[in-house]
């Protein structure tokens, strides 16, 4: 009798291990139709994004916004020279259609403000007077006058007053080189100032070789050292003013400001 009962309980352990393996077997192999559900929508997905990507077109390098101001209350300056050379310089080189200018003469601290605000520049190119500490704006009237009397301070505070800072700030003015170290410390990775007293067409000069460098895809530190060169190859004395500064962490040499459509 007790080894009858002893077969029972073997055949009813037996048929419900037997139960559990058909039940396991349902459901991993419901788990492996959902696996292979999951894989099949995710590489259809995958496949659907890849295609997507190669429709849409590679983003386009963005314009270089340059904003010049220029100042000579007293009409002792040829401001008006320089942005001439300027514009003639990027028009005539190679990738003239990646810059654009906002040209601004008589410039009054209002087209300081305006047009860092609205343009948003890469670059603020200022020509006329200044010193180690101010820079000297015009005033709304038309005829000649002292100008606005602008501090170093003032000036940087107004550059920075954008969501969008400039890369560059050049100061073709007279010694302005002293208020570019407070600039790439505190405003722009990059700045530029003359180091002395700088005779217009010395200034001219450099500005616009300098900006057809740019325009032709060179470095910040190439264009620099072709607007030095400039003024070497054409005798005039001023090749030693022009002071490029940066901030730590950026290279001058590998920062270009221009890059051509792919």
């Amino acid at each position: 009798m007790a080894g009858k009962l002893v077969k029972a309980e073997l055949s009813e352990a037996n048929t419900a291990e037997q139960r559990r393996k058909r039940d396991q077997q349902q459901v991993d192999r419901q788990a492996a139709v959902a696996r292979a559900s999951v894989e099949r929508r995710l590489v259809h997905t995958e496949q659907a994004v890849t295609q997507a990507i190669r429709e849409l077109r590679p983003p386009k390098p963005e314009t270089l916004r340059v904003l010049i101001l220029g100042a000579s209350s007293e009409g002792d300056l040829r401001v008006g020279r320089e942005q001439k050379r300027i514009r003639a310089a990027v028009e005539s080189a190679l990738h003239r259609d990646r810059i654009a200018l906002d040209v601004r003469p008589a410039a009054t601290t209002a087209d300081l403000l305006d047009g860092i605000t609205k343009f948003r520049p890469h670059v603020v190119h200022f020509s006329g007077h200044s010193n180690d500490d101010l820079i000297v704006f015009e005033d709304e009237r038309d005829e000649p006058h002292e100008g606005v009397i602008v501090t170093a301070r003032a000036f940087a505070a107004a550059i920075r007053a954008t969501d969008d800072p400039p890369l560059l700030v050049l100061l073709n003015s007279c010694r302005s080189a002293g208020q570019v170290d407070a600039l790439v410390q505190d405003v722009v990775p990059f700045a530029i100032g003359m180091a002395d007293e700088i005779d217009d067409g010395d200034a001219i000069s450099y500005a616009a070789q300098f900006y057809a460098a740019v325009a032709n895809g060179q470095s910040i530190n190439s264009a620099h050292l072709s607007g030095q060169a400039a003024l070497q190859l054409a005798g005039l004395d001023g090749a030693d003013l022009p002071t490029l500064a940066w901030s730590e962490g950026v290279d001058p040499a590998a920062t270009m400001l221009v890059r051509p459509a792919e």
